[in-house]
């Protein structure tokens, strides 16, 4: 191949993957996305977390739209599964699923088909039963390389979550304990909006003023995070209005319990934390000593060799 041409697509692949990295920090990474660089309006206020969007707002989201209708055709056709992924991972949309399941279908396929065409137009390298299983390994990375990210951003989601429990117990102790209603309390609690459980307080508070009852909400708010420790904290809630106890102490003996957890957590990590360097120590660190160490001795031997094979 001409090494003018293959400088030209070098370069234009790199500068494609350049552009689609800094794109995916715009759109994703918080400390510079987009939106923190424009000044906000005096009038405009936040949407309310119980409203869908009308459209999708970029061309890639139309895109995986479109495939995800295509092959589904509705939300509601689409499997239960992503639906209460996707709902851990703190996408609520009814549309979400079809975004998800267009982005696995269209990944699939520009990985398989695009690495064929470049290979065979290109390249021109000959179609090949090599080349053919290569583009089916890359069609089926590409298909659940959405799942490995949505596995990903649930697992945060739920460690902030565990993570955040202990302080929201504390501050909801306060305020009922300062006279607070329940209600009054978790409205209070959810206008910080520190973590994913202040936002899923702040969910199942609109939820409870636009006339759900609060059992359900309770109940639901602990299906949305998938967390075992905040459906415990459910359960209680909900036994503790059907049976009338203070809601103070249970907040206080939950919370207790949350911030012991949390304790053992944090010394778990440091117990296995050794464990963990003890293999980039042996990999990266002992090899360089012992170049260091033995190398002026091998050194020498093989002078000393080299002398004797002489005389």
């Amino acid at each position: 191949m001409n090494p003018v041409t293959v400088g030209v697509l070098s370069f234009l692949i790199v500068g494609g993957v350049t552009f689609l990295a800094g794109m995916a920090l715009l759109r994703w990474w918080p400390a510079v996305q987009r939106e923190r660089l424009l000044a906000r309006a005096a009038g405009d206020g936040p949407a309310s977390i119980l409203r869908w969007t009308g459209e999708p707002g970029t061309a890639w989201e139309r895109t995986a739209e479109r495939i995800g209708r295509a092959v589904f055709g509705s939300p509601e056709a689409a499997p239960s599964r992503y639906r209460q992924r996707l709902i851990w991972a703190g996408y609520y949309e009814p549309r979400a699923v079809l975004l998800f399941i267009g982005a696995k279908v269209g990944l699939a396929i520009v990985g398989g088909a695009g690495y064929f065409l470049y290979s065979t137009l290109a390249l021109r390298v000959v179609p090949s039963p090599r080349l053919l299983a290569i583009s089916l390994i890359l069609s089926v990375v590409g298909f659940f390389l959405p799942d490995f990210w949505l596995h990903n951003r649930t697992k945060v989601r739920r460690r902030e979550i565990v993570h955040a429990l202990p302080d929201v117990l504390d501050l909801l102790m306060v305020c009922v304990e300062a006279g607070m209603g329940f209600d009054a309390a978790v409205a209070r609690v959810a206008e910080q909006h520190r973590s994913p459980l202040h936002q899923e307080l702040h969910r199942m508070h609109l939820e409870v003023r636009a006339g759900r009852p609060r059992g359900e909400a309770l109940r639901a708010l602990g299906t949305r995070t998938g967390v075992d420790e905040v459906k415990a904290m459910v359960t209680a809630f909900v036994q503790t209005e059907k049976l009338g106890t203070p809601l103070g102490k249970t907040l206080r003996v939950h919370a207790d319990s949350a911030r012991v957890q949390r304790r053992h957590r944090a010394e778990e990590r440091a117990h296995l934390a050794p464990l963990k360097m003890l293999f980039p120590t042996v990999f990266f660190l002992m090899p360089s000593f012992f170049l260091v160490t033995m190398a002026p001795s091998l050194l020498g031997l093989l002078r000393l060799l080299k002398a004797l094979a002489r005389h």
